[in-house]
């Protein structure tokens, strides 16, 4: 049921986006007194895990977890409702066998139709320090990675996220977040 749920609320959420709250402006016509209204859900925030995504309860809807394992259409119906329009996407698998539909600063990795990761950039990484980040018990650097400052957070015992720093020094940020399958070069 809670798959069903996952499927419905985009499908509901994108039909309420496009009908319009119009009213009858004396001519007959009506006129589209919602032109400026937004989607209801496009000022909500996500939350990467190690899992998947959750799109947090916020703006009178419940929360949505979007997991490792979602079809592909509920998966971009879903998060496309805070996301926005998708700006690539590729049906043909790539080397490591991955499609993925690409956003502003999150691209969502797909294999045999399923959801199996994301890569994250800005404005989905946070916004702090090197220093602030390493200070956390949970996160750690990979010694020796080929892809540059890599670390990882998370506990063994559950799912990582990894990610990227931009620089070596204790200012750097967070380049790239990270979980699930990803094609990265190493």
């Amino acid at each position: 049921m809670r798959r069903l749920a996952l499927i419905a609320l985009p499908l509901l959420l994108a039909a309420c986006g496009d009908s319009s709250d119009g009213t009858d402006d004396g001519t007959g016509q009506v006129a589209d007194t919602a032109a400026g209204d937004e989607n209801p859900l496009a000022d909500a925030t996500i939350e990467l895990q190690g899992t998947g995504i959750v799109i947090p309860a916020q703006a009178g809807f419940e929360e949505l977890a979007v997991p490792f394992g979602s079809a592909r259409a509920p998966t971009e119906a879903t998060l496309g409702n805070v996301l926005g329009s998708a700006v690539d996407e590729s049906n043909t698998p790539n080397d490591c066998g991955l499609t993925y539909t690409a956003y502003d600063g999150l691209s969502l990795n797909f294999r045999d139709g399923q959801f199996v990761g994301y890569w994250a950039e800005s404005p989905y990484v946070p916004e702090t320090t090197r220093a602030a980040m390493l200070a956390d018990e949970n996160i750690s650097l990979i010694e020796d990675s080929t892809v540059g400052e890599e670390f990882v957070m998370g506990a063994a015992e559950v799912p990582d996220i990894g990610g990227l720093f931009d620089g070596e020094g204790d200012d750097a940020g967070v380049q790239a977040l990270w979980a699930g399958e990803n094609c990265i070069a190493r």
